[in-house]
């Protein structure tokens, strides 16, 4: 196709201007065919223009015994349009060529993350037949020690209904208040067994007040739910657990207590979900250890479970209130976490 290009140069040259005296058209068509042969062939096309531009000099010398300039200034026109087509060209093959290459990247990265996508739904349907499994094991496991404490709290009732020696008392109230006490943990791994379990979700902030204060025998004490309508927390299903414990904590050990309010507020750009009451609140050099596992009258796990639960999507939990005066919980959220829908 070169070859035919410089052919029909040569033929509009010796038919048109050597035989025809003819100088001015048909270097249009030597435009055309530089034109064709840049977009074909890219800045090779300069050799097309360079020939076709001596060509055109030497003819216009042969036909008038001088070198013209007009024809000089075609020549050069020739050569300039050549490089320009040609040039645009060149580029716009490399931009293909890279974009063909990224294409190719994007493919196999694609097919790669296909390839791990199909690993992590294996791993997750492994995963959700050994949570099954496990979660068989202790379901069965805590039936059995269910069914034992309550054959020892019944052989312990009746040793004390029995004669027995007025020293004893002690360490059968001891035995007893034991038995309650593995009972209770038991029960309370049941209800926390799902930790992390299920994907987060966004969860309304009142809503999980409402249901919390439901679960909780407050007698005459007001829960205050101050969140704005539309408050929402991106958190592990769990998140009411959290909510139950510290109203829960509040009822039991707040003694003189008879609000719990809460609220939401902002501190250095994230949100912040403020749980306080007016009860007798938290010693000072207990305010970090009631996150502790076992800390505690109760159970000792409440808060700790609920720090564990609030961390699975960064969500962090302190006590700053003041003692005697009431306790300020404050669940920090980070950015993304929490929204305000309208």
């Amino acid at each position: 196709m070169f070859i035919l290009l410089i052919l029909a140069g040569l033929d509009l040259e010796y038919v048109i201007h050597y035989h025809l005296g003819i100088a001015i058209v048909y270097t249009q068509f030597y435009y055309l065919i530089i034109v064709v042969a840049g977009l074909w062939y890219g800045r090779k096309a300069i050799w097309i223009a360079l020939l076709f531009g001596g060509l055109h000099v030497i003819d216009a010398y042969i036909l008038t015994s001088v070198i013209s300039p007009d024809a000089v200034m075609r020549g050069l026109m020739m050569l300039i349009v050549a490089f320009v087509i040609g040039t645009i060209v060149d580029q716009m093959h490399c931009y293909y060529d890279r974009a063909t290459e990224q294409n190719r990247v994007l493919a196999d990265a694609n097919e790669k993350m296909h390839s791990l996508n199909t690993q992590l739904a294996e791993s997750q349907e492994a995963f959700q037949i050994a949570n099954k499994k496990l979660n068989l094991l202790t379901s069965v496991t805590r039936h059995d020690i269910n069914n034992q404490l309550s054959v020892l709290q019944g052989y312990l009732i009746l040793l004390e209904k029995t004669q027995h020696d007025p020293s004893l008392n002690e360490y059968f109230q001891k035995a007893t208040t034991a038995a309650q006490r593995i009972s209770t943990m038991v029960q309370f791994t049941k209800e926390y067994e799902n930790i992390g379990v299920n994907a987060p979700a966004w969860h309304n902030c009142r809503n999980l007040v409402d249901t919390a204060a439901k679960q909780v025998p407050l007698g005459n004490i007001i829960v205050k739910n101050d969140f704005p309508a539309g408050a929402e927390a991106f958190a592990d299903p769990l998140i009411v657990k959290v909510f139950y414990n510290l109203i829960d904590n509040a009822v039991r050990y707040g003694e003189k207590i008879t609000t719990i309010r809460f609220s939401l507020e902002e501190s250095n750009g994230a949100h912040v979900v403020v749980c306080e009451d007016d009860g007798e609140g938290i010693p000072a050099d207990e305010k970090e250890r009631i996150f502790e596992r076992g800390f505690g009258k109760n159970t000792g796990l409440g808060l700790f479970l609920a720090r564990e639960i609030l961390a699975i999507t960064g969500m962090t939990i302190r006590e700053i209130g003041e003692p005697c005066k009431g306790a300020r919980f404050e669940i920090t959220v980070p950015h993304g976490s929490f929204r305000i829908l309208t």
